[in-house]
């Protein structure tokens, strides 16, 4: 059966790589250290309370992930299988992994984060977000691959970008079936879970967290009633609706929540 739910935000779907806020011509490329412990802490930490009180977010704020039900499962290693193809350099990219480590660190956790900002000479510059390249992955209800496949520009107009990481042949196959199949060209950010739920573009725009730094993202996230908070927060809710409906409902203290629930309901995943 197959149910799909895409919630149109315009100012979603306006951010691109060269629309939106002017580009800066800073002669400094991006930095990139290791992830604070703290900002971590804080990002993976999010409890129930905030969660359920985000809940399922606002169409204003969020894009719903698209689903398909009626697709083939995707397993890794005897595991629902997830991957994530994004790039360095991009603004929508580095807004989007905010709810990627919260939503997959309910499952399990990464290792070896970098702290990075997007790209200086693209739109919405100097997005505070991470590099999950050379980091990794450990769970034990859901396998996830993720792949930084360009790096970060040294210079404008692209300079210095180059191929970090390739998806699969199994990777590169879905992902051009499923952007196709939800009338896309081959972009990123891009999420696969189970072949059922889909991140195609980004879930909000990068301009919330314009003039942010890490540590300011990450203290917010207590305050259900900021919109960065209901951004990121809201988009992890989906994410984490979506893990929850290819692992078996499992574990049951994450997929229980009252806001897993009311958006495994709102998109038809149960």
């Amino acid at each position: 059966m197959f149910s799909a739910v895409i919630v149109v935000v315009a100012v979603i779907m306006a951010v691109t790589l060269t629309s939106g806020s002017p580009k800066r011509t800073s002669s400094l490329a991006p930095v990139t250290t290791p992830a604070s412990p703290t900002v971590l802490k804080q990002l993976t930490g999010v409890g129930p309370s905030v969660m359920n009180a985000v809940g399922v977010p606002s169409s204003s704020a969020v894009q719903a992930p698209s689903v398909d039900m009626g697709q083939p499962v995707l397993t890794v290693t005897g595991k629902p299988g997830a991957f994530l193809i994004t790039s360095e350099y991009g603004a929508p990219c580095a807004a989007e992994r905010w709810a990627v480590i919260m939503a997959f660190s309910r499952f399990g956790a990464f290792a070896r984060l970098k702290e990075t900002t997007s790209s200086t000479w693209v739109s919405y510059p100097d997005t505070a977000t991470f590099s999950f390249y050379g980091s990794s992955y450990s769970s034990n209800y859901v396998a996830l691959h993720t792949i930084e496949i360009e790096s970060n520009d040294t210079g404008p107009n692209g300079a210095g970008r180059h191929l970090l990481e390739q998806p699969n042949a199994q990777e590169k196959s879905l992902w051009d079936k499923y952007e196709t199949h939800f009338g896309s060209t081959e972009g990123f950010p891009f999420l696969d879970i189970g072949n059922k739920v889909f991140v195609i573009g980004p879930s909000y725009s990068p301009q919330l967290l314009a003039g942010l730094n890490q540590s300011e993202i990450a203290s917010k996230l207590t305050n259900p009633d900021d919109p960065v908070t209901q951004a990121i927060v809201g988009s992890a809710n989906y994410l984490t609706a979506g893990i929850c409906s290819v692992t078996q409902d499992q574990p049951s203290s994450v997929c229980s929540t009252s806001a897993v629930t009311q958006i495994t309901r709102a998109l038809s995943l149960g």
